[in-house]
């Protein structure tokens, strides 16, 4: 299981549209070229390290045989967090000349994606790296989140995983399942 600085990284990897989009948004105020540069260079390091935290999670976190009873697609979740972080920054931005207020802002969000386990819904593992996010119901009915590459088709079966928190299972195995 990750601790809690690989759990926050993740929640900052996870905001790395909202740097794209202060970028864009300073380009199209006419504001400094090199700023949009940082700021895009920024979210592209997020991007990257939350592919190194991803694959690290792969290979030393504890691995788990997780039996899928039954499962349900919940990439919708997925949209709806987007959109809610990303709403205040498209809308006539103020953000994008006060950096202060930006940097708060993009803390409360961390902080609570953070502290409700909701870290696990990663527009850049979704978007960049193609990874799938499914409500898994176990052997014992017990609910949780399965992050996975390949799409889940039939329910019934064991697959390899590694726990990144309690109820989020990362899939380990480039199968169909």
């Amino acid at each position: 299981m990750l601790n809690i600085v690989a759990k926050c990284l993740l929640v900052l990897t996870s905001l790395s549209p909202v740097l794209l989009t202060l970028a864009v948004n300073q380009l199209e105020r006419g504001g400094p070229w090199t700023t949009s540069c940082w700021l895009a260079l920024a979210a592209l390091f997020l991007a990257a390290l939350c592919k190194n935290l991803l694959l690290y999670a792969q290979e030393n976190a504890q691995r788990h045989l997780l039996y899928v009873r039954e499962f349900e697609n919940k990439e919708q979740e997925l949209l709806t967090f987007l959109f809610i972080y990303l709403l205040p920054f498209v809308r006539g931005s103020t953000f994008s000349n006060e950096w202060l207020t930006s940097v708060f802002v993009l803390a409360v969000i961390t902080a609570a994606i953070a502290t409700t386990g909701a870290f696990h819904f990663n527009p850049v593992m979704r978007l960049l790296f193609c990874y799938r996010f499914y409500g898994v119901k176990n052997r014992r009915g017990v609910s949780c989140l399965l992050i996975s590459k390949v799409d889940l088709r039939r329910p019934g079966r064991s697959i390899n995983t590694v726990r990144l928190a309690y109820g989020v299972y990362l899939h380990t195995e480039n199968t169909n399942a």
